[in-house]
């Protein structure tokens, strides 16, 4: 099993409903083969945050400046309610591509979101999504 399977695997051992939840950051690249993912981030209901808000082994962390963001180092997953402002987080979970049983955040607001943030790693990821959307329209 490669790494990012492994981290797939963890998210499925969460037994999170369908519907509540999205994996993003690298993760839509990760399950695509595009590249290899570090940790996995997820957009979750407000129902899944309460959940796992007081859960063993989870802890509040300030990411991208929000501090609506839960982290379980072990387990290499951060899960968030919202996403920067003006992003419909409800949307993008009701949009997700389901592949290999996981909800995934479509690849154009992957692409959007890689933009906005512009870090040079984030604009080569545009890159490889780009062409692989390319590729697969051949």
């Amino acid at each position: 099993m490669n790494r990012n399977q492994q981290l797939f695997q963890r998210v499925k051992d969460l037994n999170l409903p369908i519907g509540e939840y999205a994996i993003f950051g690298s993760g839509p690249m990760g399950i695509r083969n595009l590249r290899e993912m570090h940790d996995i981030d997820l957009i979750v209901s407000d129902r899944i945050f309460n959940e796992y808000l007081n859960k063993q082994g989870w802890e509040i962390k300030e990411i991208y400046g929000y501090r609506d963001w839960l982290k379980n180092e072990s387990l290499e997953i951060e899960m968030g309610r919202d996403w920067h402002e003006g992003w419909d987080v409800e949307g993008m979970i009701g949009e997700a591509d389901i592949i290999d049983g996981l909800p995934f955040v479509k690849l154009r607001y992957l692409i959007d979101w890689k933009k906005y943030f512009g870090r040079e790693k984030d604009l080569k990821d545009v890159e490889l999504i780009e062409k692989f959307l390319k590729d697969e329209k051949i």
